[in-house]
Parts: structure tokens; sequence; C-alpha cells
């Protein structure tokens, strides 16, 4: 029980510990004319007066840097991820046929079939930059339109788009909309309120969800985590402080590949936003028509080495193979950090965009060497050599049917 009731007394310890923040306290002169401070009861309507007011004082200062986009056309991804991995549709021909290359960019959503709605993006630059996430894009829209907070209504440009950190950039022909201030990312703190916001429910008001910030630096560093309740109508929206200044764009994001990755948290209280520090970079690639994809070395490990990176197929052509590495050395080392596992070279790798070179460290014949080489995209890399099938537990194993005794002969089918 004691387990149970923890994050509602945390709740209510952080509701005490902001009042002061949100006007529960005041400074008020005494007769000699210094500063004294009273206190309110820290309970009561007063209270919570002060809590919404102080949220809806967020709301109304980020409404007019907050746009609605809606798309219309794209085709749906496959609605299990799992699908892409095999040679065709459950029931359809050969369904235990799985491809011999398992380097491609599917939506990786785990079932999750993205819904046509409104989503929400922010405004960046008065010019009619808009910023928003990737993931409202992944059915490749034919037509996109964005609501003004002054009520217009007009077709977007999709500029380019980071399949990776989950961002894209927009382009209305307007001017003179208001851009939004964010908060340095020096000044977020772990345990501070933040705000998400986002239109994608449709309503003229955003919807609101309240959380804290509950880690740094999550992502590869690119992210700032939260336990507000993110989801499809915050994604391409803000994360903000008390003071309404952004914190970051609320983005899915995880360790895997995918454009659907992360949507497994959905309202789950683990959400991730980027900070304009981290964005700013990323947006000026994206302005020049440069889009990122997920980044693939082209090597399959062998299973069979639990405790070590040990390449068992390398496609041809890839990353991997331009550089000369072969099937059998081992993989020890990426941009200075020791690996030991696979799990290691996911955290290592998987936000790294395909161009960005990286640095490896190889063991070939007890010997290390160093290899430094751009990552590819997956339709950039060629075909792995075959791969021996798995045994299909449906069918019969040949080495466990009962053999004829000695002094019998095979029996002749008729």
């Amino acid at each position: 029980m004691n387990r149970i009731l923890m994050p509602y007394r945390l709740q209510l310890t952080l509701c005490f510990t902001v009042c002061s923040y949100l006007g529960v306290s005041s400074l008020a002169l005494s007769a000699d004319g210094n500063a004294t401070a009273t206190h309110t009861e820290t309970h009561g309507p007063d209270l919570y007066r002060g809590i919404q007011d102080r949220f809806r004082a967020v709301t109304e200062k980020l409404k007019p840097s907050l746009v609605r986009i809606e798309t219309v056309g794209g085709a749906q991804p496959l609605e299990d991820s799992r699908l892409a991995s095999r040679g065709g549709a459950p029931g359809g021909p050969n369904p235990a046929k799985r491809t011999q290359n398992p380097f491609r960019d599917a939506p990786g959503g785990g079932g999750f079939v993205v819904a046509d709605g409104p989503t929400t993006g922010i405004v960046y630059s008065a010019d009619g930059l808009i910023l928003t996430s990737s993931f409202n894009f992944v059915t490749q829209p034919s037509i996109i339109t964005v609501t003004l907070p002054d009520g217009r209504h007009l077709a977007a440009d999709l500029i380019a788009r980071d399949q990776v950190r989950k961002i894209a950039l927009l382009k209305v022909d307007a001017t003179g909309l208001t851009v939004p201030q964010w908060a340095p990312l020096d000044d977020v703190r772990i345990g501070e309120w933040a705000v998400a916001l986002g239109l994608g429910l449709g309503a003229e008001e955003p919807s609101i969800t309240v959380g804290i910030i509950s880690a740094l630096n999550r992502m590869h560093s690119m992210a700032v985590q939260t336990d507000a309740r993110l989801s499809p109508v915050n994604y391409g929206g803000p994360l903000c402080d008390l003071d309404g200044r952004i914190i970051g764009l609320c983005v899915p994001m995880a360790q895997r590949p995918g454009e659907l990755a992360g949507v497994e948290f959905y309202d789950s209280g683990i959400g991730f936003a980027v900070p304009r520090a981290k964005l700013e970079p990323i947006v000026e690639e994206l302005k020049t028509g440069r889009s990122f994809y997920r980044g693939w070395l082209g090597v399959v490990f062998d299973p069979r080495h639990p405790d070590a990176l040990v390449m068992q197929k390398i496609a041809s052509p890839s990353p991997a193979a331009n550089a000369g590495l072969e099937v059998g050395d081992r993989l020890v080392e990426i941009n200075g950090k020791k690996l030991r596992h696979y799990g290691q070279l996911v955290q290592a790798i998987y936000m790294i965009p395909a161009g960005e070179r990286i640095i490896l460290r190889v063991e070939r014949d007890n010997v290390e060497v160093e290899i430094k080489l751009p990552l590819a995209r997956n339709n950039e890399l060629g075909p792995l050599p075959d791969i021996e099938e798995p045994l299909d537990p449906a069918q019969p194993n040949p080495e466990q049917q009962p053999k004829p005794a000695p002094d019998e002969p095979p029996q002749e089918d008729d």
C-alpha cells in the first residue's frame, strides 16, 4: 500500500513546495518599512485556484505560438512491424520466409496504427517556419494544412525531417507570427514543473497535461524526460515551464529503429522533449532541405557470443564492407565507448544519423585497429550472404524422427 500511495504523496509534496511560487506567499511592509513575509493557508480553495491560474496563464501565453497541423492522403504503415521481416502478410504465400536483409526503416510501431487527425506545431520563426514532430508525417501525406492562432488556414510545405530525433520543419506563407520564448537548457532542473500543450484533439483551446522534469540528458543527451503524459495529441507541441517558456519540443523517442519508435510510451509517464540548444543545429540543416535518416553499419553479429560483438555477416556494399571489415572481426569500441554486448552498441549508435562518421576499434587476430567510417541509409546497403533458415517448429524435426531398427529393412512407400 505504501508503494502505491508514494506517487500521490510525491505530487502532494510538490504542490506544497511550489505554493510560494504560485502566489500563495506574499510580502508586506511593516511599520518600519521592512519587508516581512506573510503566508496564506497552505490548504483550501485559494491554493488550488492559484495553481489553476498559473496553468491557465501558461496556456494563454503559449496559445499565440501554437498551430494545428492537419494532413490529407498518404498510406498507413503496416499494422505490425514484424510483417516487414516476413515474405508476406499472415496467411500469405510462404509466411515463414524471412528477408535476408534486416536493415530497414520500418514503422516500428509494434501494432500501432497512425490515426488521421490534427496534430500540433510551434512557431519557430516570424516568417513562417513551423517546428513539429516527424511522427506526424509517417504516412507521407500529399497535403499539409496549418491553422494559425488567428484562424487562418494555410497550405504548408514539408521542408525536411529528422527521422532519428523525430523532428520536422514546415513552411507557411505568413509573416509577423509570434515566436515563443525558450528556456535556456541551463535553467532546466530535475523536479521542476512541466506543462505539455497540444492541439491534437481539434478543440480551440490547447489540451494540458502536467508533470515534472524527471531526468536530463536522456536519449543520447538529446532530450529531457518528463512524467507529464504525452501522446500524439502533444507530439510536435511544447513542454514548458511555469513562466510559459518552452523547455523542449515533445517527440516520441526509443532506443530502436522505426519511425513510430517511442509510441509504446504513449501516456505512460515517460515522455521526451528536445530543448532548443539541441534543436538549433538540426533546424539549420533542415532549412537547407536535408533530411536525416537512421544510420547503419551493415553488420549482423553472431548470437553465439553474447559477451562479445563478433561479426557474423556483412552486407555488401555497406560501410563495414567498404572499410575492409571481415567476418570474425570483433567490435570492441565506438567513439571511445567500450562495448561488451549488443545492448551497449545500440546505446552508442541509435541516435547517430546516416552520413555521420564514427570511429571504431576492431580486433582481428588479437590486434586492435582503429577505423573511421560514415554510417549509411538502409537503402544504401546491399544484401547479406544467404542465411540458413532456422528450424520451423511447425515442421517435423528430421533428427527426432523414429529410425528403423537395425535388423529391419527400411519400408518402401506404396
